[in-house]
């Protein structure tokens, strides 16, 4: 964060300031109110004197330059009479006009505001202004986007019938709709090499932790290398240029199949900094012709070596079919509920590609899956390995480790008097399998009014039916879950990785403490330091116990520079004449999302942590500045501009759409609302407005802390 991209953000913001008070200043003086001063900047007192660069009258009114040359404000006079009920105003002070031209004056302001949106959108949209592009990068298994048949490489063309320009508006679309109504998103998917268009119903679904409405979607990556590596880096030592089309890669000594580039990318990033050392290639375009470049990955030289042990979740939990994606090949062969317990006759827990490629080779192009049904019958099913590998990449089978397992329960537990026991496993609540302790209180909201929940247990190959209080297994008190993830991929050359730990294992103590989440490991290793011997011991795949002792010392590989790669981008210019119309779409369209916003959180769709104030709003232009694009920052003030004119219009005391409201009811009741009531209703908004700046400042502060 540079200096002069602050001043450029502060610049910004006081231009907003200034354009809304010099709407109030025209008005006031188009409708003949004195205006005693007219502020650019602002002129604090020091020591007596006002703090000033410049200031001089003309016309009755004094024109001044502050020294903090943020912001500014217009003083009218009989501005601060407007409460004064024994103040007789003069023919030129604000109370004495008719509440017509009192409203023209307090709307201005706003109208300025809007305006200028108007005319930097206009102006923005001439220069050029890159949005991230409408192209599904991910599609995240199990969300509502991946549950509807929405796939990577997907390019949305419309939402509920409107056409789409940037993937911000999809997340706007999905953030600001109904979590009870589905949108309907218009998609372009190359079908058997011809691109189709193809609608899908979606229904978004409440996120707590971002807190609006989501669908479970990201943007998409360019695949064209937008910079020089720097010199060193595994790039520039591969021979990586600038320009380059990255198309396909080689690990493990086997080339992927053809995959959108942001999964392969993902694919290549998730290889390569766990296996320092291991060379890999990667095919570029460049020039028009393909190649093929060998990379080597080294340790990071900008990482020191961690105390860590050296290995991370499974991104995939489990072997477990939670959920098939609707357009796989898959179901063909798999069933939801399957569990796949071997591959070539090798005992397998977690479905990851990396162990797929490096540890089953397959036998003519194919794999031997064991599965076990939901019925705990086994049957063997042969795969094309390519098309399983394409399954894994893909994120078309949704993964699961299975149901939440009772780890430890109290000796005076509640749930033990309904036949609860420790290694009992939660398979089913009410009719609904569940797969998480979350997903046990979802299936008990499903039926409120049921007093008892009728819940299945797994204990060893046994399904046990037993009836148990609805509060008492909401609270399960005295209860500890196993929430501990599997071991998804092990560093190569670290500590787990010298201790025999393998992908599939499960951690079960370390340094003698039980472990039973991901959050009791980095406790359990919080205060170790590097090269700090500790004992771990885990359940093999095959659930044999193991222990070792190992020294927390891992380094880690390198990664191809994030930096080298952008967003899939859209750049919309157009011309002088038809900036007007594209200039006034999107401020009707900016206009629109405001009112949904509002909406949206007035119904709860939209949590109010995502409000932003002043210093969020700072930070974002400080940002947006740093991106050296001058069309990309007027765009941003336009957006904020607006936001500033249309909050100011909200009927709350303070601010001008209170002052309008107060003028309304004047107009109808044909009297002013009396002074008493306006003082009231003026404290009760001040206090209510310092609450609210408290509060989205916090929300600001912890954003921007982490």
């Amino acid at each position: 964060m540079t200096a002069l991209s602050i001043v450029y953000a502060l610049l910004g913001i006081s231009l907003l300031i200034f354009v809304h008070e010099l709407g109030h200043f025209l008005a006031a003086k188009r409708v003949g109110v004195r205006v005693e001063r007219f502020a650019i900047g602002f002129d604090p007192p020091i020591r007596g004197r006002n703090f000033r660069l410049i200031s001089f009258r003309r016309g009755g009114t004094e024109y001044v330059l502050g020294g903090v040359p943020f912001g500014g404000y217009v003083k009218l006079a009989g501005g601060e009479m407007l409460l004064d009920p024994s103040h007789v105003p003069a023919p030129d002070e604000l109370p004495g006009k008719s509440v017509s031209a009192r409203a023209l004056v307090f709307a201005a302001g706003s109208f300025m505001n809007v305006l200028l949106a108007f005319v930097c959108f206009m102006l923005a949209f001439t220069l050029g202004v890159p949005f991230p592009e409408a192209t599904l990068g991910l599609v995240v298994p199990g969300t509502p986007a991946w549950e509807a048949g929405l796939r990577v490489g997907d390019r949305i063309v419309n939402v509920d019938g409107e056409a789409v320009i940037d993937f911000t508006e999809l997340r706007l679309a999905a953030a600001l709709g109904s979590s009870q109504k589905p949108i309907l998103l218009e998609v372009e998917r190359q079908v058997n090499g011809e691109e189709k268009r193809i609608t899908f119903a979606v229904q978004p679904r409440w996120d707590e932790d971002q807190g609006f409405n989501v669908i479970g979607v990201s943007h998409s990556l360019s695949d064209v290398i937008v910079d020089d590596p720097e010199k060193g880096t595994l790039a520039a030592r591969g021979g990586l240029k600038k320009g380059d089309r990255i198309v396909g890669a080689e690990l493990a000594g086997q080339i992927l199949p053809p995959l959108p580039f942001t999964t392969l990318r993902a694919a290549v990033d998730s290889y390569v900094r766990r296996r320092p050392g291991v060379p890999f290639r990667l095919k570029v375009e460049r020039a028009g012709k393909e190649e093929w470049l060998l990379l080597t990955p080294e340790k990071d030289p900008n990482l020191e070596p961690l105390a860590i042990l050296g290995f991370s979740p499974a991104e995939h939990a489990g072997n477990l079919v939670r959920a098939i994606h609707p357009a796989s090949e898959a179901t063909k062969d798999l069933r939801v509920q399957d569990r796949i317990v071997a591959i070539d006759g090798t005992p397998s827990r977690v479905m990851e590609f990396v162990q797929v490629l490096e540890q089953h080779p397959g036998k003519d192009g194919m794999l031997s899956l064991t599965v076990q049904s939901a019925d705990r019958s086994e049957r063997t099913v042969r795969v094309d390995r390519t098309a399983f590998l394409n399954w894994l990449l893909r994120d078309e089978i949704y993964w699961d480790d299975g149901s939440p397992r009772i780890a430890e329960m109290a000796t005076d537990a509640p749930l033990r008097a309904s036949g609860l026991a420790a290694d009992d496993v939660v398979h089913a609540v009410n009719g609904t399998i569940v797969y998480s302790r979350d997903e046990i209180t979802e299936a008990l909201n499903k039926e409120p009014s049921r007093s008892t929940a009728e819940v299945e247990v797994l204990r060893g190959e046994t399904v046990t039916k037993l009836g148990v209080p609805r509060a008492q297994l909401v609270e399960a008190n005295g209860v500890v879950w196993d929430t501990m993830p599997l071991v998804g991929a092990v560093y190569r050359g670290g500590p787990a990785d010298s201790s025999g730990l393998t992908v599939g294992s499960k951690i079960q103590r370390v340094s003698g403490k039980r472990i039973f989440g991901w959050l009791d490991l980095k406790s359990a290793l919080e205060k170790a330091q590097l090269g700090d011997s500790v004992e771990i011991e885990w359940l093999s795949p095959t659930d044999e116990p193991r222990r070792a002792t190992v020294k927390l010392n891992c380094e880690l590989g390198e990664e191809l520079d994030p930096r080298l790669f952008e967003s899939l981008q859209r750049t919309i210019r157009v011309g002088a004449l038809e900036s007007v119309g594209v200039g006034a779409r999107r401020t009707v369209l900016a206009a629109k999302q405001i009112f949904l916003t509002i909406r949206s959180l007035l119904r709860r769709d939209v949590s109010p942590k995502n409000l932003s104030g002043p210093l969020g709003i700072t930070h974002l232009l400080t940002k947006v500045a740093q991106m050296d694009s001058w069309s990309t920052l007027i765009y941003y003030l336009a957006l904020i501009s607006i936001n500033l004119g249309l909050f100011n219009l909200l009927p709350f005391p303070i601010l001008d759409g209170g002052h309008l409201l107060f003028l309304a009811i004047e107009k109808v009741k044909g009297s002013p609302v009396s002074a008493k009531v306006q003082e009231w209703a003026m404290n009760v908004a001040f206090l209510a407005i310092i609450c609210l700046a408290l509060f989205v400042t916090f929300n600001d502060l912890k954003r921007l802390l982490g």
